[in-house]
């Protein structure tokens, strides 16, 4: 998209200094795009307007393309707040394992686990 971007921004200033060329492009802009390197995508309508000093033109931006559902991970991250493949080690519905690792709290350094 830089590309294209650098493109039509060469095009307006090509456009700036050939009034012949600002002429054609307002009216096929399509064409002008395409003699400049700028692709447009097949079924997609091209509007050029300027702005002058009495009046500003603004494009309103389409909404964002939503996703209409959830995938598996992302209803995963909704539902429990984690993702449990990430967790599989350390919790298991059946027992829970704690490691107490803190020097001074009766473990050594890891090596001490609990059943409950």
């Amino acid at each position: 998209m830089n590309n294209e971007s650098n493109a039509l921004s060469d095009l307006f200033a090509a456009c700036w200094n050939d009034a012949a060329l600002k002429e054609r492009f307002m009216q096929d802009p399509k064409a002008v795009m395409a003699e400049h390197g700028i692709d447009v995508p097949e079924g997609m309508d091209v509007n050029i307007v300027e702005n002058s000093d009495t009046c500003m033109n603004i494009t309103m931006p389409a909404p964002p393309q939503l996703p209409t559902a959830l995938n598996d991970h992302e209803l995963k991250m909704v539902a429990g707040g984690f993702d449990s493949a990430v967790y599989a080690d350390c919790f298991n519905i059946s027992y829970i394992e704690c490691v107490r690792s803190a020097p001074g709290r009766g473990g050594q350094g890891g090596q001490g686990i609990r059943r409950f």
